[in-house]
């Protein structure tokens, strides 16, 4: 083990970290690959040396910290979350999880010495999509998920994921080893709700039950594009006026199914001038539910309700729900009690590297209130209290597990 240096607080990391990829509009832009992404890597691997831990990197930019020299004599708890985040975002959002991480073990090991069961902090090299149009493709290179065809794809400069990926894995190379093929036995993950309900009800800390499935689509009406002011009303074929109702009958048939999210975000009409009758609505629908049974059901029930709109619905991402440990949740629930916070059990509406981590290995999610419920915005807050209670839940479910 390495000399231990002072460790830094979690909200001075957090308020370092804010500065990597800092934008004009107080927000934060740290995409995989690029600059600040490096750099922010680079910082988490020395601080990890400084706190005596062991930083190491894999051939997909994952970032780790560990306890212990020698990861491959058993299963390790890992424990973080993801270095990205969207486009001028905010700076909690992933990073809080990252640095919590590498604080509770930096804490624990200068406090307890190394643990019986490895521990190993993650600083997940993507999740957004923000970059390139792919999600989670750290969490599933590291629980061999990933789709081999994203090496292909490429950012709106024209960059491949494969050249950056490279170029980004070969710098940070010469800070620290490359290390693959180690078992993971649990994962936690700590995490901004990202949502209201903490806040408005007054609880400290959020135990997720469960991650909601996901599916989005886009749906396509076409009309027949045509003169304003000569073309009759009777003798129009007018795809927005279509998409209209068609959207008026997909609200009445989701509106009350219970605890079913739904949003229509995207809206494009073409040609999309005044004098001219729209010819063609594209709109998108994403759908979220923890019961994948229901969000198949009524998946199902939109597509019946777009055909008969003669409409096409192309779907283009399809993520199962998942449920979060029940041993890993009554762990969290025992270390939030052992600091006298409050909590609730809650699902999570939005995906998380633990959903991905979930189909291979057992996972347990701590969630801390977010500010206005707001996040992917440079108005994401949480309060520092909060901040901490979550770290210090954390620390003290990895000290439950590994000790």
């Amino acid at each position: 083990m390495s000399k231990i240096t002072q460790l830094k607080s979690l909200i001075t990391l957090l308020n370092e970290f804010k500065m990597i990829g800092a934008t004009n509009q107080h927000g934060v832009t740290r995409c995989v690959y690029d600059e600040h992404w490096i750099l922010a890597q680079k910082k988490y691997a020395e601080i990890a040396r400084n706190y005596g831990l062991y930083p190491f990197v894999d051939n997909m930019g994952n970032v780790y910290a560990s306890t212990s020299k020698d990861i491959n004599k058993q299963p390790v708890i890992l424990t973080g979350s993801h270095i990205d985040t969207v486009i001028n975002g905010g700076s909690l959002d992933g990073t809080y999880g990252v640095l919590s991480s590498l604080t509770s073990l930096g804490e624990l090991v200068q406090q307890h010495g190394t643990p019986k069961v490895p521990i190993v902090s993650v600083s997940f090299s993507e999740e957004e999509g923000s970059r390139f149009d792919a999600t989670f493709t750290g969490s599933r290179y590291l629980t061999n998920q990933f789709d081999e065809s994203i090496l292909s794809l490429a950012d709106n400069k024209g960059v491949v994921f494969e050249t950056a990926r490279q170029l980004a894995v070969t710098e940070l190379q010469h800070e620290m080893p490359i290390q693959e093929y180690w078992n993971i036995g649990k994962y936690l993950e700590l995490h901004i709700e990202q949502g209201p309900i903490l806040e408005q009800t007054s609880q400290n800390i959020g135990i997720v039950t469960g991650i909601v499935g996901q599916k989005r689509a886009q749906i396509k009406i076409v009309g027949q594009a045509n003169h304003a002011g000569t073309t009759p009303m009777n003798m129009r074929h007018d795809a927005l006026r279509q998409a209209i109702e068609l959207i008026s009958n997909i609200h009445e048939c989701l509106d009350d199914v219970a605890d079913l999210r739904y949003t229509i975000g995207q809206f494009d009409v073409l040609p999309n001038v005044s004098n001219v009758v729209p010819g063609e609505v594209t709109f998108s629908l994403d759908m979220r539910q923890l019961n994948q049974d229901i969000l198949e059901k009524y998946f199902a029930q939109v597509e019946n309700i777009v055909h008969q709109y003669q409409g096409t619905i192309e779907p283009t991402t399809n993520v199962k729900s998942t449920k979060m440990s029940d041993e890993l949740q009554k762990i969290l629930v025992a270390a939030t009690e052992d600091h006298e916070l409050t909590y609730t059990s809650l699902p999570s509406g939005a995906g998380h590297d633990a959903q991905v981590i979930s189909y291979k290995i057992p996972t347990g999610m701590i969630f801390v209130p977010s500010i206005d419920g707001v996040s992917h915005s440079p108005l994401e807050q949480t309060q520092d209290d909060d901040l901490l209670n979550g770290q210090h839940v954390l620390k003290k479910a990895l000290y439950k597990l590994a000790y």
